[in-house]
């Protein structure tokens, strides 16, 4: 917990770089958080409080919400996909095997913490966590929706004389969380529409003899927006799904292109930044598919499969020898992301290209 306050307190020098609210319902959003738009965060705000998003990615939201009173608690947002849950619709779906492990997580972290469960008036539960140190009051709510960590903290105000949070105060978020509610998005009801007609990097995995089906991660580039990107400065923290980093030194190029420390740079094209880390695009989690693998599939493989080493011109491959290398349980294997996979019209699997990559 301490690691996840740390990461949210640095971004307030982000404030005012993006702006993801909209109307819906009445109510003010908070945010689309989008693998292409999975939900919107719905919720009427506590008078006098205001949203301020941070950071606004694919993947991520991180926000914070301020209170014209300067000496007013303050309320953090952060809600970020992890694939550990891809399959869990909502926390109420964890099993209480699994809840004891997501309590584990702020036991490990503050061995005093109290942890409740509540829900929102939607009916979505939520982890409460309290925590009482020497320093200060401060208490996280937790939920899951769609594959999506959600967290709220609140926090006292830097300006604030008395860091202990009163009832009142802890009320008052529990009173936001109550109205809060998860939208789902106008997404395809089959997600294989997510991939239609495109080409994505994929690891294949779990293949079924029996289904002829394969276990499919899709991924697909990280893209920060244009007023995100150039609103970066040094000493801020970059957040890009999972990972962060404190930025030290920051350069942009005349065409373009931000470098960020040693190893990450952004490269803009058409006023989106596409981000790279060691000069490889850096790719997260898009969708996860079980596919049949068509009899006329077809596989290009660039490396030579016993070594990885690469080839001038790639080899043609049926669907049957793809599955033999796929199941061969040798290395190099087809999940180190340097796997393309092409879908038709329809979402189906219909092609397949390795090529060399130092990495694999």
């Amino acid at each position: 917990m301490k690691k996840i306050m740390a990461v949210i307190l640095s971004l307030v020098m982000l404030a005012g770089m993006a702006s993801a609210l909209a109307e819906a319902g009445g109510k003010p959003t908070i945010g689309t958080v989008s693998i292409n738009g999975a939900f919107t965060l719905q919720c009427g705000l506590p008078e006098g409080y205001h949203p301020i998003p941070l950071s606004v990615t694919q993947d991520q939201v991180t926000a914070v919400i301020r209170s014209d009173d300067p000496t007013a608690p303050v309320m953090q947002l952060s809600v970020a996909y992890d694939e550990k849950y891809y399959d869990v619709d909502r926390m109420n779906d964890l099993t209480p095997e699994e809840l004891s492990q997501l309590e584990d997580t702020y036991i490990e972290e503050d061995p005093e913490v109290e942890i409740t469960y509540g829900e929102t008036g939607y009916g979505t539960q939520l982890l409460i966590a309290r925590h009482e140190t020497e320093e200060m009051d401060y208490i996280a709510f937790f939920s899951i929706y769609k594959g999506y960590c959600v967290e709220f903290v609140l926090v006292p105000a830097e300006e604030a004389e008395d860091k202990n949070l009163t009832e009142d105060q802890l009320q008052l978020c529990v009173d936001f969380l109550t109205d809060l509610d998860f939208i789902p998005a106008n997404m395809p009801a089959d997600s294989k529409m997510l991939v239609a007609e495109g080409k994505y990097v994929t690891n294949f995995s779990d293949y079924d003899p029996e289904t002829n089906t394969v276990r499919m991660e899709v991924k697909h580039t990280v893209v920060l927006d244009k007023e995100v990107a150039e609103g970066l400065r040094a000493g801020d923290t970059l957040i890009i799904g999972q990972y962060s980093e404190k930025i030290e030194t920051l350069e942009h190029d005349e065409d373009g292109t931000i470098r960020i420390n040693e190893d990450i740079t952004l490269e803009n094209y058409g006023g989106e930044y596409h981000v790279y880390m060691l000069d490889y695009e850096y790719l997260e989690t898009y969708v996860i598919l079980e596919e049949e693998i068509p009899e006329d599939l077809t596989f290009e493989d660039g490396i030579v499969p016993e070594t990885g080493d690469p080839l001038d011109e790639p080899t043609k491959h049926t669907a049957q020898e793809f599955i033999d290398m796929l199941t061969a349980g040798t290395f190099p294997d087809f999940a180190s992301d340097n796997v393309y996979a092409f879908f038709d019209a329809d979402g189906n699997l219909i092609a397949v290209e390795r090529y060399y990559a130092p990495w694999q």
